[in-house]
């Protein structure tokens, strides 16, 4: 079957941007005439469409196995998730796990990617815990959200330990738990944490879209420049035939919200 493709923006970029995406996007994908479209599309259309988001960054196989599980049980329409092929496969293992314990609707499996290293879904937290003063009293760890900020305080053998609240700290960020909201960054009373950016790599998204069980593919971009866009969608090729839906959304959480769906027309 060949994709559907929406476009969810933050806002509209300029004309001549918008307009050069869509004539990418309309010169691969099809879209079906209504009758013929799936569940999940239906519900895009009405209005009532369900996704959860595991988070474009979010790389802990566990929890995004559980959280699939439950949000399958309660009917969500979409799963999305890090372009990540142990992540994928947690994704469906939960699936597979809800659909044996119940009779439910299968949710898509979505995986998010970028074109740029403007959007703030694709970062992490990273600093030296050897870099910490040994007073430090660690507010990163109680303001992260994803518990996934850990230091432990590791004494030399031999020494002399008075005061236990003294000692190097080892640990760190969990990587694979950070999903790089940057609650940590204004918090460290000495200025150690760092944002790390990166693009995921188009050759791995390739592979999972050429996968059955990846359903859909969300591309953020920042839609200040087509080029980087264009590089990722032609890199891309022929495996984006093989989903159900392509959504584009422009954007960062540094700025308010506005969203906006267009759909691609009818050829």
């Amino acid at each position: 079957m060949p994709p559907t493709a929406f476009a969810c923006c933050a806002s509209s970029p300029p004309g001549g941007r918008l307009r050069a995406v869509k004539t990418l996007v309309r010169s691969t994908v099809k879209i079906p005439p209504p009758s013929h479209l799936p569940h999940p599309i239906e519900s895009l259309r009405r209005g009532n469409w369900v996704k959860l988001i595991c988070g474009a960054s979010f790389e802990d196989a566990a929890d995004v196995r559980n959280l699939s599980l439950v949000y399958t049980l309660a009917g969500v329409d979409c799963i999305d998730c890090a372009a990540d092929e142990p992540v994928v496969n947690a994704v469906n293992e939960g699936i597979d796990a809800a659909m044996s314990i119940s009779m439910v609707n299968r949710p898509w499996v979505m995986i998010s990617v970028n074109d740029d290293k403007e959007d703030l879904h694709f970062r992490k937290a990273e600093f030296d815990p050897e870099d910490c003063p040994s007073d430090c009293p660690r507010p990163c760890e109680k303001v992260c959200p994803a518990t996934a900020i850990l230091l432990q305080r590791v004494f030399e053998e031999g020494e002399l330990v008075q005061n236990t609240e003294w000692g190097k700290l080892q640990g760190g960020v969990i990587t694979e738990r950070c999903y790089g909201c940057g609650r940590c960054f204004p918090i460290c009373p000495y200025d150690k944490i760092r944002a790390i950016t990166y693009v995921r790599d188009p050759s791995t998204t390739t592979k999972l879209l050429q996968r059955s069980d990846v359903d859909a593919i969300e591309i953020h971009t920042s839609g200040r420049c087509t080029d980087s866009f264009s590089e990722l969608w032609n890199s891309l090729g022929d495996s984006l035939k093989n989903v159900k839906l392509v959504a584009v959304k422009r954007g960062n959480l540094s700025k308010p919200m506005t969203p906006e769906i267009w759909q691609v027309n009818y050829t």
